[in-house]
């Protein structure tokens, strides 16, 4: 693993997976994956029931990790690999709110999901962990707090050195000094609008 993603989605993550595997620190997971890649989703829903995950065998093949997918064990990978950079993914957090209520939050309602159930399942999780229900989704105060918490936490847990904290808007510079690599010379791929 060549690179750790520690922020949440709807923080650029999209954007983040596309410019890392232009930078050769791909194939790039992250939660889009899952609807290609059915044993992925199984092994994310089987992590949470409780399982034991061997997470070097499972994600052998995969240089980076982003999303969901990467922060919630963030902290196990930075231990199994190393040397990986952390990258906390940012973004201002009443814009970050409107996002997730305009876009992935709308499409899990109870009953309407557009996912498949394996992954329905896994984007679940993202609203039980993370924000005690998807229902608790609506208090904006309560999403944003627990945002602010996240991001607060690997910035204080976060060995320094390690980290990077990036926003879309920044491009690429950070991300090419986090892996020691130049900056391409293509414009910076912005993807996954809201609209």
């Amino acid at each position: 693993m060549r690179v750790i993603g520690a922020g949440w989605g709807r923080t650029g993550t999209t954007s983040l997976a596309e410019a890392l595997d232009r930078l050769g620190a791909g194939p790039c997971l992250q939660m889009q994956t899952l609807w290609t890649e059915p044993e992925l989703t199984e092994l994310w829903n089987a992590h949470h029931d409780g399982a034991d995950v061997d997470w070097v065998g499972a994600l052998a093949g995969w240089n980076s990790i982003v999303d969901w997918l990467g922060s919630w064990q963030w902290e196990t990978y930075a231990r199994l690999w190393p040397q990986a950079p952390i990258i906390l993914s940012v973004r201002d957090p009443d814009d970050w709110y409107r996002s997730v209520r305009g876009s992935i939050h709308q499409w899990t309602a109870p009953g309407t999901t557009i996912a498949p159930p394996p992954v329905a399942r896994v984007l679940q999780k993202v609203w039980d962990i993370d924000f005690g229900g998807w229902e608790r989704v609506l208090d904006a105060d309560h999403a944003i707090a627990r945002f602010r918490r996240h991001n607060q936490y690997v910035i204080d847990t976060c060995p320094p050195e390690r980290l990077t904290i990036w926003t879309a808007s920044q491009g690429w510079a950070p991300l090419c000094c986090a892996l020691d690599v130049a900056e391409p010379d293509e414009p910076f791929p912005h993807l996954n609008r809201r609209s």
